[in-house]
């Protein structure tokens, strides 16, 4: 009795605490609606909401590769009036003399009270599509590729090398995730994407779980990783690790359509074969184009791969092909891991690649 008694003062308490912590949750949390003025266009939102959210009710899309956990940085606005102290999570992402003149991120920014809000013209571009899936495919142990159709009377229009953000709606919380696109800017009407299984990953998990006529909202293309039309005559480094080749795969689409005016060089590393995708189109695409020039490489083969290829880390064989790459002129577009991306881009500033000629996209934030 003494022990069931013990039990029900316990959860009373446990209940009492709850009650207690959502009460001060309110009084907290400003209610009601406050006036946003974005880019002096008058809207409203409600308050007590993170400002990203606010601004995507507004149909304004801003980008959060880190899913608007404050780690990516992408999300930079200007908070001219109104808004919450800046957190611990922007002091980290953003320099003193930017936080001076007022720059935030939109996900860490709270809606208070009324808001005055400045955000570049580059990232308003973005829209929001309910996207119906049309195939998915396994190209890996862990990847699958998916290709989306957009509605009906709706076209994307991208540069290789931009992401779209799934939008993974709970009841509790909107979560967002970046994925690059991996196929040619031409297929205006559908996109394909490729997709990693994280263990444990809750957006990942439900886009391998998909089957095709399934729909998801989507928002996007983001990113400043990108190749345009002009760039096309120039030699090109793409160097990727594991799915960060999905950009690549996007601009070498793009390229081909243009004929390959120019040398383009791609670097893949993987752990072992299985990890290694698309490996034949570019080595059939490596003999058919005397300018293209593929180089697949294993960290850690498995005996049953039966590789013969290059062995070791992605930057290692870098390393020792610099050399024979183009000395002037050439452009480097880096996507993988930050350690990866780090590695990769020490080779190219001892190959003498100035630094404004080496771009890079990392996927783990």
């Amino acid at each position: 009795m003494q022990y069931v008694l013990t039990l029900l003062l316990i959860n009373a308490f446990v209940l009492l605490l709850c009650g207690v912590l959502t009460l001060a949750g309110r009084l907290l949390r400003q209610a009601g609606r406050a006036r946003l003025q974005i880019n002096e266009q008058p809207r409203e939102a409600d308050c007590g909401q993170s400002l990203l959210n606010a601004l995507a009710q507004q149909n304004v899309f801003l980008p959060a590769a880190c899913g608007g956990k404050g780690t990516c940085g992408r999300c930079e606005v200007r908070v001219v009036e109104g808004g919450s102290p800046a957190t611990t999570l922007e002091k980290l992402q953003l320099p003193a003399d930017r936080l001076a003149a007022l720059a935030r991120l939109a996900c860490q920014a709270k809606v208070r009270g009324d808001m005055k809000v400045e955000i570049a013209a580059a990232l308003l571009g973005a829209g929001s599509y309910l996207v119906r899936l049309e195939s998915g495919e396994k190209v890996a142990a862990d990847i699958r590729t998916l290709r989306f159709s957009l509605p009906e009377g709706r076209n994307l229009e991208f540069l290789p090398g931009q992401y779209m953000q799934i939008v993974f709606n709970q009841p509790w919380e909107r979560v967002l995730r970046a994925y690059s696109i991996a196929s040619a800017p031409s297929e205006k009407q559908s996109f394909s994407l490729d997709v990693q299984l994280v263990a444990g990953g809750l957006v990942s998990s439900h886009l391998h779980a998909m089957q095709p006529g399934d729909q998801i909202e989507v928002t996007g293309p983001f990113g400043d990783m990108t190749l345009s039309p002009k760039q096309h005559s120039s030699p090109l480094l793409l160097v990727a690790g594991g799915v960060g080749l999905a950009p690549l795969r996007s601009m070498v689409a793009a390229l081909h359509e243009s004929g390959f005016a120019a040398p383009v060089f791609l670097f893949h590393g993987a752990r072992s074969r299985e990890n290694l995708y698309n490996e034949e189109f570019f080595r059939a695409l490596a003999r058919s184009c005397p300018n293209f020039h593929y180089f697949p490489a294993l960290s850690r083969p498995m005996l049953e791969d039966g590789w013969t290829g290059q062995k070791g880390m992605i930057h290692e064989i870098l390393a020792a092909k610099m050399p024979a790459l183009p000395a002037t002129g050439l452009l480097a577009f880096i996507c993988g891991p930050k350690p990866m991306m780090e590695a990769v881009n020490k080779v190219l500033v001892a190959g003498n690649v100035p630094s404004d000629r080496i771009f890079t996209d990392p996927f783990d934030f």
